[in-house]
């Protein structure tokens, strides 16, 4: 509320100066007013002093006098009375009342009486029984109001001395001087009033102009002027205060454009609503020039957002803001189609933020709108092509069935109709060998013995092949297995091998149970197994090492032995089907049995791998997940 509208419209260059005038009038006017009113007192006070003096004086002289016969000396006397300053009237009155002497011979030898009637200023003296107190000599009093004191003083010898003394003299003279006195201090303040105002112009309001200039410079927009004051005064400090305000307003305004002209040609459209029916745009980003359009000509049409919505999305997209509004959720995304310039249907995604007042109601709405056409196209071939795979998978899966189908038949043809001529060359090679060896020479034996021992390799071969089958298919049951009982059962089975090879077994084996197939984990073990004490029976003595542990996220186990080892670069051969690395007559075998693990331990979702060097042995690692 604006109490002083008179005062806050002159300029401050100008009131202060009017402020400290009216201030040092003030107080001097206040001094004088005081002043004047001491100096009928201290002028009253100081003649009183003097009157008191000369009546004393006068008092004693009178009094020397043998009664007042002496007419001519006490004239004298009291004549003498005229030269004292401001004296107006002398009376000396004897007992009767009359006057024996005065300054005017007028006066002598009438009554008192008759002689005040002639001058009312001195009504005063007719009382004068009343005035005189008891007991005193001496006596000076100035009547209420009046401009004179009244002396009196009583004669040893009888009657009284009385006086009128005139203070308006002595009072023009101190008037006078105070006066005077109050020009002077008129004049010197207002000296030093101009003074002051000069020093403030200079110091104060000429800087308060120039920083005034520079805000409001401010205001219209030109941040880059500064005030620039120096000092530390009130000025200077808000001149720096106002020079960093430009500084964070000047950079907040490069951001802000460096912002604005990120979003201008990003992808990105920031379009501002107004919370009316069919919501009309009060601002649009430049980037909407990728539909075609320039945001003057939308803004300055009489077009509303909702008419360039897609009819089929119109509807959804409102129930959808009503809803969120109502439940005063102020983020919130939606999808719809946008017509563009040139009539095509351009997919957004609308990221809708809504700002609400201090009482909660709902200020002002504004988007992020991003093309996602294609993106939906995107995912519209995906769901074609997903279909169409679907479809490709389905036939895949019938193929796969069919040769699943083929494949049981096929090893229900190899396990039948394969083995059974092998069944009766072996049975009929063993009978000649054992009926009609004697007849036969020792090439004939020999003979014999090969074709035996290539039946047993094809029966051990087609078995190989028909487990690799099985390994391939079966479904793989997990289930929770106890790893020391199921390496006690493999060591069991290869028992015969191990005590005629004399092989040393070591069992590292911490205790462990792992979720896996149990038989595909037993296959694994037994061919393992199998090759260690196979491949280390040449050594002295051959030992074989089966260990387990726990490390950080994965279980490992491995088979070690001290055989021949082999190469390192056919670390990957080793794992392929019908691959060997030494001869069939040095080391029997099929060339599937690695094969078969490296395929039981991928379904069983492990890895295996090896480590070796020629003649140092081998070893075999298996890792499956913790």
């Amino acid at each position: 509320m604006r109490r002083w509208p008179g005062l806050t419209a002159i300029p401050g260059r100008w009131l202060a100066p009017l402020l400290l005038a009216v201030f040092a009038l003030t107080t001097i006017g206040v001094g004088f007013a005081f002043q004047w009113r001491d100096v009928d007192q201290r002028v009253t006070e100081f003649e009183t002093r003097r009157l008191l003096e000369r009546l004393g004086v006068e008092q004693s002289r009178l009094s020397a006098q043998s009664g007042l016969a002496n007419a001519l000396l006490v004239r004298r006397l009291v004549g003498g009375l005229g030269v004292y300053s401001g004296m107006l009237n002398a009376y000396l009155v004897d007992d009767a009342g009359l006057v024996v002497a005065s300054l005017s011979r007028a006066d002598i030898g009438r009554p008192l009486g008759e002689v005040l009637e002639r001058q009312p200023q001195l009504v005063a003296l007719r009382r004068l029984d009343d005035l005189i107190e008891d007991g005193s000599s001496v006596q000076v009093f100035r009547p209420p109001g009046a401009p004179y004191l009244f002396g009196h003083a009583a004669i040893d010898t009888g009657g009284h001395l009385l006086t009128v003394a005139d203070l308006r003299q002595p009072l023009a003279q101190r008037h006078a001087g105070l006066r005077e006195q109050v020009m002077r201090e008129a004049l010197l303040m207002a000296l030093l009033v101009a003074l002051l105002a000069v020093l403030a112009h200079l110091i104060w309001f000429r800087r308060a102009e120039r920083l005034a200039r520079t805000l409001a410079t401010m205001g219209e927009g030109q941040l880059q002027v500064r005030a620039g004051l120096q000092g530390f005064d009130e000025l200077a400090l808000i001149g720096a205060q106002a020079d960093r305000m430009a500084e964070r307003l000047q950079a907040g305004q490069a951001q802000l454009r460096h912002i604005n002209a990120l979003v201008d040609r990003s992808p990105v459209v920031v379009v501002e609503w107004r919370n009316e029916p069919g919501r009309p745009m009060s601002y649009l980003s430049r980037s909407v020039s990728q539909w075609g359009y320039q945001p003057d000509e939308l803004l300055l049409m009489d077009l509303r957002f909702h008419d360039l919505v897609h009819p089929d999305d119109l509807q959804r997209i409102v129930d959808e803001s009503v809803r969120h509004q109502a439940s005063r959720t102020d983020e919130y995304r939606q999808e719809y189609r946008l017509r563009r310039a040139d009539g095509e249907w351009a997919w957004v995604d609308d990221r809708t933020s809504i700002t609400r007042d201090a009482d909660g109601r709902l200020s002002s709405i504004s988007g992020v709108l991003l093309d996602i056409t294609a993106l939906k196209d995107a995912q519209t071939t995906l769901e074609r092509n997903n279909a169409e795979l679907e479809l490709r998978v389905a036939e895949r899966t019938a193929q796969l069935s069919a040769a699943n189908e083929e494949l049981e038949a096929f090893s229900y043809t190899v396990s039948h109709d394969l083995k059974a001529p092998l069944r009766g060359i072996d049975g009929y090679s063993q009978l000649l060998q054992e009926e009609h060896g004697e007849r036969l020479d020792d090439e004939g034996r020999e003979f014999i013995g090969r074709i035996r021992r290539g039946v047993q390799q094809m029966g051990a071969l087609i078995s190989d092949l028909l487990a690799y089958s099985r390994m391939e298919r079966r479904p793989m049951e997990s289930q929770q297995v106890d790893l020391l009982p199921l390496i006690e059962l493999v060591i069991e089975g290869h028992g015969a091998d191990i005590r005629a090879a004399g092989t040393q077994l070591n069992l590292q084996v911490e205790p462990m149970v792992l979720e896996l197939d149990r038989e595909g984990l037993a296959v694994v073990l037994r061919n393992l197994v199998g090759n260690a004490v196979k491949f280390s029976q040449g050594r002295t003595p051959p030992v074989v090492e089966i260990g387990a542990r726990v490390e950080a996220d994965r279980r490992i186990l491995w088979v070690r032995d001290n055989g021949v080892g082999f190469d390192m670069k056919y670390h990957d051969r080793i794992f392929g089907i019908f691959q060997r690395l030494q001869r069939t007559e040095d080391y029997a075998g099929t060339g599937v049995g690695l094969a078969l693990v490296a395929k039981a331990v991928q379904r069983m979702g492990g890895r295996v791998r090896a480590e070796s060097q020629p003649g140092e042995g081998a070893t075999f690692f298996l890792e499956f997940p913790a």
